[in-house]
């Protein structure tokens, strides 16, 4: 069995396939899960096999959490991010900033501290339910 946790242009995967070997690639990026796909398919016709996830798997080795938006949470991420919004970085009141996940909780993601940031209600709303790309790219296309 043949792993590459950083998968990314899927050298080692495509090497791996070729010998017949049992593999599994990781990245973060969307575009290298595709990548795989490709150089799999033009280097030996096979797709069929490969199981493409896009969700992080959901983590159960986190005991008992507090509720994500409590006030220790709260002040732990401001002092991390020094009081700035985590999406348009603007300075606020810790009282104009609210815990949110940086990955939904419907998409895996957990209320570990780990997995919260602070944003201000502007931020906080665009944002939604979607992935922080969401926002980041709303707010590069605002500027």
């Amino acid at each position: 069995m043949v792993f590459d946790p950083f998968c990314g242009c899927a050298t080692t995967c495509v090497a791996a396939d070729s010998l017949d070997r049992r593999w599994a690639g990781v990245d973060i990026s969307p575009k290298a899960g595709q990548l795989v796909k490709q150089r799999i398919r033009e280097a030996h016709g096979r797709f069929g096999d490969i199981v493409h996830l896009y969700d992080p798997p959901s983590r159960s080795d986190l005991g008992k959490l507090p509720r994500y938006n409590c006030k220790e949470n709260k002040d732990e991420l401001y002092g991390k991010q020094r009081g700035c919004c985590a999406g348009c970085n603007v300075h606020f009141e810790a009282r104009n900033l609210e815990v949110d996940h940086t990955i939904a909780v419907s998409k895996g993601g957990t209320d570990h501290i780990g997995n919260l940031q602070l944003l201000c209600g502007n931020c906080n709303r665009v944002k939604g339910q979607r992935g922080m790309q969401y926002l980041q790219e709303k707010l590069r296309l605002a500027t």
